[in-house]
């Protein structure tokens, strides 16, 4: 593993932390509000005047910083698989404020998917990548549209609610994966903030964040937080190695052996997440505000 390599997986380590506790003081300071007292609007009214909810909201804009810092070191693939390590973390600071012993399914589900992280990084070592022109920018951007598109339009099908949350779920984390593309741009270009292709990579970044916030919350409204969790935080490094491979030109190490290392740790992942997730104690039901995720919500 190179210098760079292992500056990033430490970067990606500390911002898959912050976001952690990000997500838990927003949890917690959101479920002090009584649901049948405010709506949507009202409740985030209440939660910017709550100190809890602020120093969540200021982690959680650390971790971006950290997580922009990751994507200059390192690889899309390296990162964003890394970062969905911030679950494990999450759910284990959950356990630790509610003072429960987590169960043994969980535990489980926990280190498979620190092994899949692991196999990624060890057996396949993603490298090279670099920044895409102001077309593939383009076609990004618009693959996050179509994609956000279709998430919110599969309500419409006559498919069951929850399995209609799932796939919303994965528009999600897809637009999650895409907006990594523009942050690593944003990255690459962090010596001159004020030019023309920063600039269009921010606002990239900012419009497929948004994107997959809004395709995530509509899915809120669909199931609850089991069946929509899993798809956006699976999705993610699913997503990241196709974008990474197929539109930045990373590449695996010479083998047979990186490929299935690759795909030996993305199903690891998969399964640990969802094992992660499925029946958490006190999951949230369908309405619940916040995504428990490695990622931040701009917005």
């Amino acid at each position: 593993m190179s210098v760079h390599t292992l500056l990033a997986v430490l970067l990606s380590l500390t911002a898959a932390a912050l976001f952690a506790v990000a997500t838990n003081l927003h949890r917690s300071a959101a479920s002090k509000v009584p649901m049948h007292e405010v709506g949507p609007v009202r409740l985030l009214l209440r939660l910017l005047r709550t100190p809890r909810w602020l120093l969540g909201s200021a982690a959680g804009l650390t971790a971006l910083a950290v997580h922009t810092l990751a994507l200059s070191q390192g690889t899309v693939i390296v990162v964003q698989a890394v970062l969905s390590t911030g679950l494990v973390l999450a759910l284990a600071l959950e356990t630790v404020r509610e003072r429960r012993r987590p169960r043994a399914v969980e535990a489980a589900s926990w280190v498979l998917v620190v092994v899949g992280v692991s196999l990624v990084l060890i057996l396949s070592q993603p490298q090279g990548g670099r920044h895409i022109g102001l077309q593939a920018s383009a076609i990004t951007l618009a693959l996050a549209v179509l994609i956000a598109a279709l998430g919110l339009l599969v309500w419409r099908t006559r498919l069951s609610r929850p399995l209609v949350a799932v796939i919303m779920g994965c528009a999600a984390g897809i637009c999650f994966a895409l907006d990594a593309v523009f942050l690593k741009g944003v990255a690459g270009g962090a010596h001159h903030l004020a030019s023309a292709p920063v600039l269009l990579d921010a606002a990239g970044f900012v419009l497929a964040s948004v994107l997959g916030n809004l395709v995530v919350q509509r899915a809120y409204q669909q199931a609850p937080l089991r069946h929509v969790l899993p798809a956006v935080t699976a999705a993610d490094p699913l997503a990241a190695t196709v974008i990474g491979l197929a539109l930045l030109h990373e590449y695996l190490r010479d083998g047979s052996v990186a490929v299935v290392g690759l795909v030996a740790g993305l199903a690891a992942m998969v399964v640990g997440i969802i094992g992660a997730t499925a029946g958490v104690p006190g999951a949230a039901p369908a309405e619940e505000p916040e995504r428990l995720d490695t990622r931040p919500v701009p917005g």
